[in-house]
């Protein structure tokens, strides 16, 4: 991320220069075309993509303005303060996109409006004194340098204004807690939130601030520009291209839920208005039809009582869910579409101990907005979005912490419309107790069969040591014996050593030191170490990689698992036999894969793989698997084994991803 900023405002600095040491020279060669400068780092309405294309809201109305009057323009992207210092020098013509302040309308000329753009206050999550503007006072507040935000908030006293290049580092400096608030673009702080993924942290208090028109600035003196930019804005408004533009970048607006209800049930009273209105006059007007009203009225009485009892029956349904719903284990909670509690089975009120009357209560107001994010709620609400099984874990009174599960899904009328949201919550604390039992328990087992794989190890070569050294008095005159002596008690103490350097590795692995690597490379060098057992065992060796597959972790501790993978699948296959070596990437992660046709494992056997002392082979200590998942547990990786008795294995390494592709400094180099 930190390279593409540092090319992006080199890429802008290029054109700042390029035109302030040789703004007459480009001027004289394009007088035919309108230099439009614009902020490079201000989404959706203008920034440089990652290809360094210059893309957004703004460069399309003016690529559409340039169709329709037959206008060449040269876009300058730049950081916005350098933009607005380029137009008062005349390096640029114009500034594609500015807001028309009181401020600014003294000092620029601007087109006829093609957008309405608004500022909003953005605070952290867990931010409760910053409601409005007045609360900024005395705080430190982000803006970014030469913005309209600064006008706005020149009346609050005492502010600390801290200024960045661009809003993205403004709302870096929210995030990372170096100020109070940022105060910025709505539309712009929101997309670099989302972008970012750091949208859970933050949120925007109070209303939309300074709606204020917005469109192409230019400098008194080329005041005549703004016919082109007019003209070209009231046509392709006329001929539905506007439209389609701001549909791409911004979507279409859908009217609250709210208001179409509400003019519903206007058109609703007057329809009954008007109904009343004509009954009453054909009743006065023509007297016989009393006997028709009675028939009629005799047929509403019956249609009434079927209703009454359709509404029991309906009662009655209800309060049968209403009993489900607290027989319950989990707690179940629904929300109107406008936020409201709306519906609360018995475990959720005992639990976050409420009493009824929370029903109609805003959702931010109940304890509920500690441990669910308000974000959550309304993107379930107003984009549809579904959360399942998220884990949070909530603080009660007096510091109890508690494990909570929680799902949001969104509610639907049988016709379609918003609901609301369903709140699905599970306390999960107990469970996770349990778990964390069993897995002590597991622990202890394990420690229980490592204790007795180290005992049955030792005591082997120490048996062998003693007798030889039981013997060695007898035979010390024996030159044979004395040669057998120093050769059998080395190998015995060798293979001590070896056993406890394993122990070592299994119990303190090396911290590892990740670097770039291709898996390729890699595989192939211990493939070529082994040249001689796989030509021994006539084995064939097949490669299938989509190209050069990056991984970051420790490369000698890579080797080492490799090794260890490799050499257990030559050994597993017989003469003649296949082994497929593959590398490619799946989401965010290097996969290697490495497949034999050999004799495979049962299930039992693959579920002890991975434990120390358990081995297949017969002079095999069992402890090469268990480094081996330890060191792919080090490097923030996976090892899994998939295999059937008779046909052969697949190990399965997943390692965090580097893909040379990306522009990312990591990948190119150690």
């Amino acid at each position: 991320m930190t390279t593409r900023i540092v090319l992006r405002t080199g890429l802008a600095v290029c054109f700042f220069l390029s035109f302030l040491f040789f703004p007459s020279t480009v001027y004289q060669e394009s007088k035919n075309v309108i230099r439009i400068a614009g902020d490079n780092q201000f989404p959706p309405f203008e920034y440089l993509s990652d290809a360094g294309v210059y893309s957004g809201f703004n460069i399309d109305i003016m690529n559409a303005v340039s169709i329709q009057t037959g206008t060449n323009i040269e876009y300058y992207p730049m950081p916005w303060n350098q933009a607005v210092k380029a137009l008062r020098s005349g390096q640029v013509d114009a500034i594609q996109g500015m807001k028309k302040t009181e401020a600014r309308k003294g000092t620029y000329e601007f087109s006829a409006p093609y957008f309405t753009s608004s500022q909003a206050i953005f605070v952290l999550k867990d931010n409760m004194y910053i409601r409005k503007v007045d609360d900024l006072e005395g705080r430190k507040v982000a803006v970014q340098r030469g913005d309209v935000a600064t006008d706005l908030l020149s009346r609050v006293k005492q502010v600390q204004l801290i200024e960045a290049d661009n809003q993205q580092e403004a709302i870096q400096l929210l995030t990372g807690e170096k100020v109070d608030a940022f105060v910025g673009n709505r539309i712009t702080g929101q997309y670099f939130l989302q972008k970012s993924r750091q949208q859970p942290l933050t949120k925007i208090v109070g209303e939309p601030l300074d709606a204020t028109d917005y469109g192409v600035a230019v400098m008194p003196e080329n005041k005549g520009l703004l016919s082109v930019f007019n003209k070209g804005i009231s046509q392709i408004k006329s001929d539905g291209t506007y439209q389609k533009i701001e549909k791409k970048w911004f979507g279409e607006y859908i009217m609250p839920y709210s208001f179409s209800l509400r003019q519903t049930l206007l058109y609703l009273e007057i329809g009954l208005v008007l109904t009343f209105v004509i009954i009453t006059f054909i009743l006065w007007w023509n007297r016989s039809l009393k006997k028709e009203v009675g028939r009629r009225t005799r047929q509403i009485e019956r249609i009434n009582k079927e209703l009454e009892e359709k509404m029991v029956l309906l009662e009655d349904n209800v309060h049968f869910q209403q009993q489900l719903l607290n027989s319950a284990y989990s707690f179940f909670i629904t929300l109107d579409p406008s936020g409201n509690i709306s519906m609360m089975n018995q475990r959720a009120m005992e639990y976050l101990r409420l009493e009824k009357e929370i029903i109609g209560t805003p959702f931010v107001q109940t304890p509920l907005s500690a441990f669910i994010p308000e974000q959550e709620i309304l993107a379930a609400l107003e984009d549809k979005r579904v959360f399942l099984q998220k884990e949070t874990v909530w603080t009660k009174e007096r510091s109890e912490k508690r494990n909570i599960y929680y799902s949001i899904s969104r509610i639907q009328t049988m016709g379609g419309d918003n609901a609301g949201v369903a709140l699905n919550i599970m306390d999960t604390t107990k469970q996770k107790e349990l778990e964390r039992k069993i897995a002590q328990e597991d622990r202890l087992r394990s420690l229980g069969q490592l204790i007795a794989g180290i005992a049955h190890e030792i005591r082997n070569p120490l048996m062998s040591i003693l007798t030889y050294t039981q013997l060695l008095p007898k035979k010390f005159g024996s030159p044979e014996f004395r040669a057998f002596f120093s050769r059998h008690v080395t190998s015995e103490i060798t293979r001590l050593n070896a056993l406890i350097n394993d122990l070592l590795d299994y119990s303190r692995p090396k911290k590892s030191e990740p670097i770039a690597f291709s898996l390729y490379e890699i595989a192939q060098g211990i493939v070529h170490l082994f040249k001689q057992k796989v030509k021994e065992a006539d084995v064939s060796i097949h490669w299938e990689f989509d190209g050069e597959v990056w991984a970051t972790a420790d490369v000698q501790q890579i080797k080492q698992v490799l090794m260890n993978v490799i050499l257990n699948a030559i050994e597993a296959v017989e003469k003649g036999g296949t082994i497929i070596i593959r590398g490619y990437y799946q989401d965010d992660k290097a996969v290697l894969q490495v497949e034999d046709n050999g004799v495979g494992m049962t299930e039992e056997e693959i579920h002890k793989m991975f434990e120390p002392f358990y081995s297949k082979k017969l002079n095999g200590v069992g402890l090469g698997l268990s480094v081996t998942y330890q060191l792919v547990q080090e490097n923030n990786g996976e090892i899994d084994a998939s295999s059937k008795e008779g046909e052969g294995t697949v190990m399965t390494i997943s390692l965090p991803c580097c893909r040379k592709d990306e522009d990312d400094v990591s990948c190119h180099g150690n």
